[in-house]
């Protein structure tokens, strides 16, 4: 009995000392973004978003959005395919994947997202299809 009680001891102790290496602190990339809804495709199986405007550290950006839907059409995964013009000399490239809730009208993703110079994000975006608004809160991963 001395030893259980000494094994859930140092289990506990071991426990709460790996906690905080394995804690999360994410730090806001960049200020908010809003793009501007430039094409909704709408399909069975599969629905295409296109959206564009200006961000911080990306410049002016393009992406696309593949959305496939789970059984009940209400969630499912996508990929992403985005593009950053800063200036003539510096482009930024990236692709991402996650999923997708439908929230009413609003359409709720979360992505990791790859770009060509190495660092990644966690994306928290919501598309709004009545104002033809697309809000992204970038995160970073790595950089």
């Amino acid at each position: 009995m001395k030893y259980l009680v000494w094994l859930v001891l140092f289990s506990l102790a071991s426990t709460s000392a790996f906690s905080d290496h394995h804690e999360l602190n994410l730090e806001a990339k960049q200020s908010r973004t809003e793009l501007n809804i430039t094409s909704i495709q709408l399909g069975e199986d599969l629905s295409i978003v296109t959206a564009e405007g200006e961000t911080g550290e990306y410049g002016r950006v393009y992406v696309t959005y593949y959305l496939n839907y789970d059984r009940d059409g209400s969630a499912g995964s996508f990929t992403m395919q985005g593009r950053g013009y800063v200036d003539t000399d510096t482009i930024f490239s990236g692709s991402g994947a996650g999923r997708w809730t439908r929230d009413g009208h609003l359409v709720r993703l979360t992505q990791i997202l790859t770009i060509s110079d190495g660092s990644q994000n966690l994306d928290i975006i919501v598309i709004d299809p009545l104002n033809r608004t697309l809000i992204a809160d970038l995160y970073a991963l790595q950089n």
